[in-house]
């Protein structure tokens, strides 16, 4: 089942080597459970059975790309480079498993860390996988376009981040103490707003440009996905900034 139904179906195709190179760090606060279904290897090197059924081992997802990922587990999982395995990625009530092979084995402070190659082939797996990614680099890649606040007509400091997924946060503060009082974060054609004493607006972006509030239904996934951002924002999005967003998570 695809992440999100309506706001994300629509993916921009990266170029191969866009696809191969782009990998995200996964920030532990991210609500993001990993499992790798693995078969485990005896001291001989022997697979401890001929089906990966019941076979899982926790893990914690360092960083992914579409290409592969790294997960970190603990001691005791015996494995070969070219071994087949499932990366099993979940986020609430959603649960995607990656097919794919163990590339590289490297251990570090006691922990093992798996470098996997994705072996995706149907477009369904593909797809979800995609969203998984998007829902990733719509935070990550977000810069700075300015190097300092901005005073605006309004008599407010503005603040910009953008990225060309495309994703837009601004962020509007007192001239004063500079204090955060309002936002908006653009997610492709989802709009989030909210002041200071204000509740949370969702809109969509129509084709001429214009906004419109968004139904119940897809206000709800726009939430969603913007719960799932927030975690990976980028170090250029000040503390203060990162703060006040997470109050209308």
């Amino acid at each position: 089942m695809p992440l999100f139904k309506s706001i994300l179906q629509s993916l921009t195709p990266l170029p191969p080597e866009r696809r191969t190179e782009q990998r995200f760090t996964i920030n532990p606060a991210f609500p993001l459970k990993a499992v790798l279904s693995y078969v485990g290897r005896d001291e001989t090197g022997k697979p401890m059975s001929e089906s990966r059924t019941g076979w899982n081992w926790k893990g914690r997802l360092l960083d992914c790309s579409f290409a592969g990922a790294r997960l970190q587990v603990g001691p005791g999982l015996n494995a070969i480079v070219g071994d087949a395995c499932d990366l099993k990625l979940g986020v609430q009530e959603f649960e995607i498993a990656v097919p794919c092979h163990v590339a590289h084995i490297q251990e570090q402070a006691g922990e093992v860390i798996f470098g996997l190659e994705h072996d995706i082939t149907d477009d369904a797996t593909l797809a979800e996988y995609g969203q998984l990614i998007e829902v990733l680099a719509l935070g990550a890649t977000l810069k700075a376009r300015h190097d300092a606040p901005v005073p605006d007509k309004s008599g407010y400091l503005v603040e910009q981040f953008a990225n060309d997924r495309p994703a837009r946060l601004t962020v509007w503060r007192e001239m004063t103490t500079r204090g955060v009082v309002a936002f908006e974060f653009l997610l492709k054609e989802s709009v989030l707003q909210a002041a200071v004493g204000q509740s949370m607006e969702y809109l969509l972006v129509t084709d001429d440009a214009s906004a419109v509030r968004a139904t119940a239904q897809k206000s709800m996934e726009m939430h969603r996905l913007y719960t799932w951002v927030l975690p990976n924002l980028p170090a250029d999005v000040p503390a203060d900034v990162k703060a006040f967003l997470q109050g209308y998570a």
